[in-house]
């Protein structure tokens, strides 16, 4: 047999290897001083904000609106309507930017914790989020972080821009 054709030793070692690599990552944040991961297909990038210019009478989530490269994003505070408390930073503040198919936003955060992968999304042991939570993941150190349904999250914001004064 030729040094280039696989054993079946070789092809059932690749074959564990594919069956144990996860699935899916996750970009892992800090919001009200927990865990919440947001599934890369989802998440778009990690940006320090800078400036934002307020929006006359915008909902309260929405902080104002960002220049990113060329493109007005807006800025939206998400814990309020995750339950959470707003926890000042003595850090220049970042935001996560959130994509679902044409509608982008930043969602402040206080810190990105890192990268994971995970298999599956279990019930969330804290009913808190509602239903802008997807569940709870489970990372391979055993670490919990609140999975949250990105699209929900902006349909929540826009919501809120088309119920307020104006909107």
């Amino acid at each position: 047999m030729p040094a280039d054709d696989p054993t079946s030793a070789d092809v059932a070692a690749v074959e564990t290897v594919a069956e144990r690599a996860p699935a899916r990552r996750a970009c892992v944040v800090l919001l009200g001083g927990r865990p919440f991961a947001v599934d890369v297909i989802q998440a778009r990038e990690v940006v320090m904000l800078d400036v934002t210019t307020a929006v006359p009478g915008a909902p309260a989530p929405l902080v104002g609106v960002m220049n990113l490269r060329g493109h007005v994003l807006p800025v939206v505070e998400a814990r309020p309507l995750l339950g959470l408390p707003v926890r000042p930073t003595l850090e220049r503040p970042r935001t996560l930017v959130l994509a679902d198919g044409d509608h982008r936003a930043a969602i402040v955060i206080e810190r990105v914790v890192g990268l994971t992968a995970f298999d599956d999304v279990q019930a969330a042991a804290d009913a808190e989020p509602g239903a802008l939570a997807l569940g709870e993941l489970v990372d391979e150190a055993g670490v919990r972080a609140t999975l949250l349904d990105a699209s929900a999250l902006l349909t929540a914001v826009r919501r809120a821009w088309d119920s307020a004064p104006g909107g």
